[in-house]
């Protein structure tokens, strides 16, 4: 009995000595959840660097004890390189500040057509740093802009960012978030070059920094703006709507998208994809590389101006065939985009390293002339499984 009382106090005393050696109130650090990256205009002080940080007071607003201020401050600081950057932002920063909750990272586009080869080193060596961290370009503009427009749907910047990307994705499949850690394999890679998502601020204006923004009910507002193409690290293109879209369903990243194609005159139908899968296929044919494609996408109609009778097997045969020919139209068109600009953003070398590793060996420093010429076949399958809750479209007299 004794050894056991003896145990139980050894344990409590453990307890209270170990229990909060660490801890810390929010309100006595800075938590860094927002990391933008511009160019300097200065050549000796080459980066740009906004911090966005969580105010505590700020996030209570609403709450019994009141708040002060907004739930989000910016912070910009200069430097050589992006750790002497964080180290420097303690000259405008009065608190410790942390990392370890950074969510996201912009990056301007003027910096991107540069060269981001390097960038994500600081991030990549770091003993305490994330590699999970969604990565997006600043289109027409900087990342410090971005991260000052006050949102009127989310608390943060930040966080409408990655709602609205994340919400595309799902919806609409233009873009898809790109991790900080598949962003430094892309870099490194020598079978796939870097596509980043686009952000841009929707309805610019003076007040988009301002709480007054919250007060217009058509405000300024973050939206996903199209794919950023890179060959060797840098910026060279911008993809948008269809053909950032044929991008996204050729590598299966794109969840569920609205497919519209014109019927007849002045008539459209739309088909709501939701199963969407692709495969590449990769060959050596006459000593040259031969690449295959197979797209397989599941859908139903959910809207139509066409006078068919969609109750007719042979009708949503017709239309099936005739949503591959456009979908296949629309796809062999960025294909061709993207060989033009000699980057492989499919990752078509990485699948022909996999398939032919010999070949790819002895050719691997000449791939993106190879991609270039490269002769690319596509097989598109549609399959529309459901017309919705009526065969026809009503007529109107």
């Amino acid at each position: 009995m004794k050894t056991y009382l003896s145990l139980l106090w050894i344990a409590a005393i453990c307890l209270c000595v170990s229990g909060c050696s660490n801890y810390r109130e929010l309100n006595q650090i800075g938590v860094i959840i927002g990391l933008g990256i511009d160019e300097n205009k200065n050549s000796e002080e080459p980066y740009k660097v906004t911090y966005q940080i969580i105010n505590p007071s700020g996030l209570s607003q609403g709450s019994s004890s009141g708040g002060q201020g907004l739930p989000v401050i910016n912070y910009t600081v200069t430097a050589k390189t992006l750790v002497e950057a964080l180290k420097k932002a303690s000259i405008v920063i009065p608190r410790e500040h942390i990392t370890s909750h950074l969510s996201l990272i912009i990056i301007g586009e003027k910096l991107a057509r540069n060269e981001l080869s390097l960038l994500f080193d600081a991030l990549d060596r770091g003993k305490q740093a994330r590699t999970s961290i969604p990565v997006f370009i600043a289109r027409d503009g900087t990342a410090e802009k971005l991260l000052g427009v006050i949102e009127p749907f989310e608390v943060t910047p930040v966080k409408s960012i990655l709602s609205t990307s994340q919400n595309n994705q799902k919806m609409y499949g233009i873009v898809s978030n790109v991790q900080a850690y598949e962003v430094i394999s892309m870099l490194l890679s020598e079978g796939k070059d870097l596509s980043l998502p686009g952000i841009s601020i929707n309805k610019p204006s003076q007040k988009a920094e301002e709480a007054g923004n919250l007060e217009n009910t058509s405000p300024s507002a973050m939206q996903v703006k199209g794919l950023a193409m890179f060959r060797k690290g840098k910026l060279v293109r911008w993809l948008d709507g269809d053909e950032a879209r044929s991008v996204q369903l050729v590598t299966s990243e794109a969840k569920s998208t609205a497919l519209v194609f014109p019927c007849s005159i002045n008539e459209n139908i739309t088909v709501t994809a939701t199963g969407i899968k692709s495969q590449m296929k990769t060959a050596i044919r006459h000593r040259q590389p031969f690449i295959h494609t197979d797209l397989n996408v599941m859908g139903e109609i959910t809207e139509t101006t066409c006078q068919k009778d969609l109750s007719n097997p042979k009708v949503l045969k017709e239309l099936e065939k005739e949503v591959q020919k456009e979908l296949q139209k629309e796809i062999t068109k960025t294909i061709r985009i993207v060989q033009k600009e000699k980057t492989d953003i499919f990752g078509f070398g990485d699948s022909l390293s996999r398939t032919n590793p010999s070949y790819w060996r002895q050719h691997k420093q000449n791939w993106e002339n190879l991609f270039s010429s490269a002769k690319i076949s596509m097989n598109v399958n549609v399959s529309i499984v459901n017309t919705g809750m009526r065969t026809n479209p009503y007529e109107v007299n």
